[in-house]
């Protein structure tokens, strides 16, 4: 049997040559995840993933006393997770500004996360007032909310 050297070529090439496709992850309206090789075809059932970035991020002005007393709220999340979704609701709900920390998205929020609680590998881990808490307690979170930043 003889075997043509462009075959071997060419069967060499197909399977080195990387492959290129793209993977869409998306969250319809009842919260189930889906993954798909193409996007979905209604743009409306796709989650807002900018839903991680808080909408009141600016800065308090100083002569506003009233805002420079507002608690300090650092919130380290995933896109996926549904009790990261819970408590950015919490905290919107209260009209109480918060900074979000996308770990997978962000390197260095994840350093910090570990750095502020190493023990802790779950998400989401909330910084209200200095006062690290693990995962989503509405009552831990409005006890920290009541103590003044030191």
């Amino acid at each position: 049997m003889i075997i043509n050297p462009s075959l071997i070529l060419l069967f060499a090439l197909t399977c080195t040559l990387p492959v290129q496709a793209e993977i869409y992850k998306w969250t319809d309206a009842g919260g189930k995840s889906h993954f798909s090789g193409s996007k979905p075809a209604n743009p409306a059932s796709i989650e807002n993933r900018n839903d991680l970035k808080a909408k009141s991020q600016q800065p308090i002005p100083a002569d506003n006393k009233a805002q420079a007393a507002a608690p300090k709220v650092d919130l380290y999340v995933t896109n996926w997770c549904p009790y990261c979704r819970k408590a950015m609701a919490f905290l919107r709900e209260n009209d109480i500004a918060f900074n979000t920390y996308d770990i997978e998205q962000d390197i260095d929020a994840a350093a910090r996360k570990k750095t502020l609680d190493p023990g802790y590998s779950g998400i989401p881990l909330a910084v209200i007032n200095g006062a690290a808490i693990r995962g989503f307690s509405e009552a831990k979170y409005q006890e920290a909310l009541a103590k003044k930043l030191n």
